[in-house]
């Protein structure tokens, strides 16, 4: 009887080993490489989505680069720089009632009828003026021997139309004995000071 159950024997046991070898195969062969598949198409949308928010940021930072405050500038360099000149910008930027900025060594002004802030620094190394609104001693400044006048502001055409705030203003700090120079540092010319209102259109 050994005998004759010997070949059903053996031929169980190489069917349930083939069962296992098919199992074997589907798991480590066959569903691997549907994996491999599915995550290969899988990044396909992801990808698409991530693409998506750069496109439509785009016109965004397009649209905040167009909001970015422009910038316009003159200098009035003194003829000779003293004291006396020192106090007399001292008392007219007290009467304006400009903000002294320590950090920067500059002073704001409110904005004028125009409507835009104006920003008077210095216009020679280090580029910080002294608290030239406060009483102090005589000699305790440095005479300063020129200033930037800088505007800042959101809307270019408003102010390129406008600019007489920081066109008065530079007129009258070189009132105090100096020339005006444009933003190249050369001197101003009535072409130039028509330029600025040109710049808007």
């Amino acid at each position: 009887m050994s005998t004759t159950y010997l070949p059903l024997l053996l031929a169980g046991i190489a069917v349930v080993l083939g069962l296992i070898s098919v199992v074997l195969f589907y798991k480590v062969v066959i569903a691997p490489s549907k994996a491999e598949l599915s995550s290969t198409q899988a990044p396909t949308p992801l990808a698409e989505q991530a693409d998506t928010p750069s496109y439509k940021s785009q016109p965004k930072t397009s649209s905040k680069q167009s909001k970015k405050p422009t910038q316009q500038c003159l200098f009035v360099i003194f003829d000779t720089p003293s004291q006396a000149i020192n106090q007399a910008l001292g008392e007219m930027l007290a009467v304006k009632n400009a903000f002294y900025e320590a950090e920067l060594g500059a002073f704001h002004l409110p904005p004028g009828p125009q409507g835009y802030p104006i920003m008077l620094a210095s216009a020679t190394s280090p580029g910080k003026l002294p608290p030239l609104h406060k009483e102090h001693k005589e000699g305790e400044h440095t005479p300063v021997q020129g200033v930037s006048i800088l505007i800042r502001f959101l809307n270019t055409r408003k102010v390129s139309r406008n600019p007489e705030d920081l066109i008065t203003f530079t007129h009258e700090v070189a009132a105090l004995g100096g020339k005006i120079l444009d933003a190249k540092r050369k001197p101003i010319t009535e072409e130039s000071l028509a330029a600025m209102y040109r710049d808007g259109d």
